[in-house]
């Protein structure tokens, strides 16, 4: 048993006597959980590409296990890079090309810190795990017919965040959610401006004042 866990069971331990001692007995039902909207784009000028359609894959495959959460996250990564891909791509349907959006890496790993043992920590609260989220993602232009690359757009994105050893499964829930809301945003600032940059050519209209992304 870990130093936060057995910390968490002191903790609880300390809380029944207190409830015996004040002689309170009343059970309680435990917290509905949350519910979390998707992250939308859908408010935002989309890239209208001169192409005939937009695709959408990912080649990042959730590992399922420790130290990788994903699959325990109220929205992960790559589904929120889908979304974003359905919002912000769009094709007139014209010519021959191909927008292929595809999702490289959208990991979000786990890392468990050293907490304070004994009294003194059972005196305070730590941040007990650190989540590590990563996005990558390419907005690619082929030609339909020759299946050669017409041009290419890449991002890449980080953030962090840490979650103190008492925090209910609740507040984990809110602080993966919020994790990976900071994390879509600055995916769309960063492949917003490499689409700019290096697919302007390939397009009708596209954007040009940036706001982050909607709950909806």
């Amino acid at each position: 048993m870990g130093a936060a866990t057995r910390r968490s069971v002191m903790r609880a331990t300390l809380g029944l006597c207190g409830v015996s001692l004040l002689g309170v007995g009343a059970c309680t039902q435990p917290p509905m959980r949350p519910t979390f909207p998707d992250l939308r784009f859908s408010h935002k000028q989309p890239f209208l590409f001169r192409a005939r359609r937009v695709e959408v894959q990912s080649r990042y495959r959730r590992p399922g296990g420790p130290p990788h959460v994903e699959h325990l996250l109220p929205l992960a990564p790559d589904r929120a890079a889908g979304l974003w891909a359905e919002d912000r791509l769009q094709a007139n349907g014209e010519g021959e090309v191909l927008v292929r959006f595809t999702v490289h890496d959208a990991s979000v790993v786990e890392k468990r810190l050293t907490v304070e043992r004994g009294l003194r920590g059972l005196l305070k609260t730590e941040q007990a795990q650190s989540y590590y989220a990563q996005l990558e993602a390419t907005v690619e232009l082929v030609d339909d017919v020759t299946g050669v690359s017409l041009g290419e757009a890449n991002a890449k994105v980080w953030r962090s965040q840490t979650v103190p050893e008492d925090a209910t499964m609740n507040e984990r829930d809110e602080t993966w959610f919020a994790l990976v809301e900071t994390l879509i945003g600055a995916f769309d600032t960063t492949m917003s401006a490499r689409i700019a940059a290096h697919l302007g050519d390939h397009l009708v209209s596209a954007p040009d004042v940036d706001w982050g992304p909607s709950r909806s």
